[in-house]
Parts: structure tokens; C-alpha cells; sequence
């Protein structure tokens, strides 16, 4: 639980999430569903399955390493294909199937792709990852390691957070989810979708087909213009920013709280990669990371939890 940077395959971020998540304050996390193990790592095998129980409140959290190759974009008379992680929400699990049941919601970030050929081995690829785990869940970005089978291959983030502090009772989760890649390979049928923003169970984006957030604006989850997301002034070295506001629909007009875990900054304004951000009055912090990838100069910048 806290922050931990390595490199590891993807799998083994899974369990690193997974394990984290378990052993976090309130005892909210449980494994899910114990056949979920990341001990095969061939086809979509490896992969956790989590419980989050607070109350009344149920949400089961999937978390798969997709490695048999998806055919997700029809350009021409080719196809691309991509591997990477898939993240799915649930309101129930078949403990006897072993497969959310009920409201499923997902989203496939694409970060090991190749145009009209199979894509890159989670079980073998190493991925930089910097990490924040605690018990309102996890915010991670990543870069693979150079693999010559594949041509498109991206950076992610990825954030998945709870959080209670909503501003009116709506009814519907308290969970979000948001991600992004610097180099994304298009969409194609529902199971395939890299959906940005997820708000179970009431708004679920499929609109989006651009890369290198955060320089668009998403519905459902709204960044000032860049590059004025965030910003260090010149005159008292302090930093300002607002944090990423998510909301109950696609028109942006039902805010319904802020995230805590991550806010998106930009390097042309005083901000740069390893900067850290301590907030004012508070033993919180926050890490700049800024990652190109292998397959494109395009960076995501984006500023993680560090420090509780």
C-alpha cells in the first residue's frame, strides 16, 4: 500500500494491485473469486478478481491481462490488433462460472498493438510502472519495454478510485474509473472498447477514438484547456491546478465529486517529469510523471498520489 515504481510483466502488476488492495485499511478489499490466479499466463488466463464490500455497498473490480491478440480496428482490408489490460466493473460474480453476472462494465486500455499481425507477450514484456494503492483504490501509468513485433505500442494511465465525498446522494456508485494511452488503436466491437471514463453503473462513455489525453476533454470527466490543467507560476514558485471533475453524464453538467488520487499537468508551463507537488496545509504530495513510448514521441503527463 502506498507508492512503489519497478518493472514488472503485466501479471505481475495485477497481483501487486490485487495484493495491495487486500491488504489495505478497513478491510473493504477481498479476493473474489480465488480461480482468478495469474499462475497461467498464456491466452487471457492471468487475471484477479476483487470485492470491495462497504455496507451495503458491493462493486466487484476484473482485472485480466489480455494476451491472446484482439482484432480491434478494420483500417482498409487490415486489421489492428492489441494486448494489454482489461478492466471490468461488476454489481455480482458467478463464483460457479467465474464471470461478472450483473451491469458489467469494461474498458480495454490497448497499450501493446500491431497493424494486421499478432501483438506483443504480456508473460515476457516488462513495463515501468509507477504506483499508488490504498483502500479507496489505485492510480497507475506505465511504459512498456521496446518489442520489435509490435508498431504500436503506448504508454497507459489508469486510475480507479472510490470516493465517498460526493457532492449530492445520486444513488449509483461512488467508484469511477478513467484511462488513457499516448498511442490507442481505435475501436471496434463492444468488448473491445477504450472507453476513457466509466461511472457505474449510470454513464459509461464509447465516443472516444483520439490519443494523448490530457489534451481533450472527455465526457463524463472534465480537464481545463491545456495548457492551463496545471501550472507552476514564475512569480512565487507555487504550483495551480484543479482537479479532475467527473460527473453523472455525458453533457458535464451534473458534477458530482473530484478525484483525489491524480490531476493531468503540462510540461510547457514550469511542470516537468519528476517534479514533486506537496499540497499546502496537508502531508499530501504528489508525483509529475511524463511518459513517451516506443512507438511515439506523444508524452502523457499526468500527476499521481505520492504521499498520503
Amino acid at each position: 500500500m502506498g507508492y512503489t515504481t519497478g518493472a514488472k510483466i503485466l501479471p505481475d502488476i495485477i497481483d501487486e494491485i490485487a495484493a495491495a488492495l487486500i491488504a489495505s485499511s478497513g478491510g473493504y478489499w477481498t479476493d473474489g473469486d480465488t480461480a482468478w490466479t495469474t499462475a497461467t499466463k498464456t491466452g487471457n488466463l492471468a487475471r484477479r478478481c476483487l470485492k470491495y464490500t462497504n455496507g451495503g455497498e458491493v462493486m466487484y473490480l476484473a482485472l485480466e491481462s489480455i494476451n491472446s491478440s484482439m482484432n480491434i480496428y478494420l483500417t482498409g482490408s487490415y486489421w489492428r490488433y492489441a494486448t494489454g489490460l482489461r478492466v471490468t466493473f461488476s454489481a455480482a460474480w458467478d463464483g460457479t462460472g467465474h464471470a461478472p453476472t450483473s451491469r458489467t462494465y469494461m474498458t480495454f486500455l490497448q497499450f501493446e498493438g500491431r497493424y494486421n499481425g499478432g501483438s506483443g507477450d504480456m508473460a515476457t514484456i516488462q513495463v515501468t510502472y509507477y504506483l499508488w494503492v490504498d483502500a479507496t483504490g489505485f492510480v497507475i501509468t506505465g511504459k512498456p519495454e521496446p518489442n520489435a513485433t509490435d508498431d504500436r505500442q503506448g504508454s497507459f494511465f489508469l486510475v480507479v478510485e472510490r470516493n465517498p465525498n460526493k457532492e449530492y446522494t445520486d444513488g449509483f456508485s461512488n467508484f469511477f474509473c478513467y484511462n488513457a494511452c499516448n498511442y490507442m488503436n481505435g475501436t471496434a466491437t463492444v468488448d473491445h472498447y477504450m472507453t476513457p471514463y466509466i461511472r457505474p453503473f449510470t454513464y459509461q462513455n464509447r465516443d472516444y477514438n483520439q490519443e494523448g489525453m490530457p489534451t481533450i476533454n472527455v465526457n463524463g470527466i472534465y480537464f481545463p484547456a491545456c495548457p492551463w490543467t496545471s501550472f507552476k507560476s514564475v512569480g512565487n514558485g507555487k504550483v495551480y491546478y484543479i482537479k479532475p471533475i467527473y460527473f453523472n453524464t455525458a453533457d458535464r453538467r451534473t458534477p458530482i465529486a473530484q478525484s483525489e488520487m491524480f490531476f493531468a499537468y503540462a510540461e510547457t508551463v514550469g511542470l516537468i517529469d519528476g517534479d514533486v507537488i506537496a499540497i499546502e496545509g496537508q502531508t499530501t504530495k504528489y508525483l509529475c510523471k511524463g511518459l513517451d513510448s516506443p512507438d511515439t514521441t506523444g508524452r502523457l503527463t499526468y500527476a499521481i498520489k505520492y504521499v498520503a
